[in-house]
């Protein structure tokens, strides 16, 4: 691993670069960010807690594009979409003595989608 500056061309040296955006590509932005926390479970105050903080700066830049409204209307259409969905893991009833009880090659786990 090369401990000094890397080299001109290297291909792995992480560049930003801004990018112009006009209010549509900031609420594409926005839509993005409370769609992701939406499916993961967040709430609708969490979700705007998320774009208040300074520290989600992506989603603290759409807030100051877009504006208090126009994020909680974003919001709210993502939990009409995500916010109904709950996935939960659960463990396969096995029989005593079945293949699944008889080791790794089975875990028993199933995604089970609830509404």
């Amino acid at each position: 691993m090369p401990y000094d500056e890397p080299e001109p061309d290297d291909p792995q040296v992480l560049v930003g670069v801004t990018v112009p955006g006009d209010a549509e590509s900031a609420r594409e932005m926005a839509a993005a960010f409370a769609d992701e926390f939406a499916r993961m479970g967040f709430g609708r105050r969490q979700i705007l807690a998320l774009f208040r903080s300074p520290r989600y700066a992506g989603a603290h830049d759409a807030l100051a594009r877009l504006g208090d409204v126009e994020v909680a209307r974003v919001v709210d259409e993502s939990l009409g979409v995500w916010g109904q969905v709950r996935l939960a893991v659960e463990d396969a009833p096995t029989a005593p003595g079945s293949a699944a009880d008889a080791g790794p090659v089975d875990s028993g786990r199933f995604l089970k989608v609830l509404k």
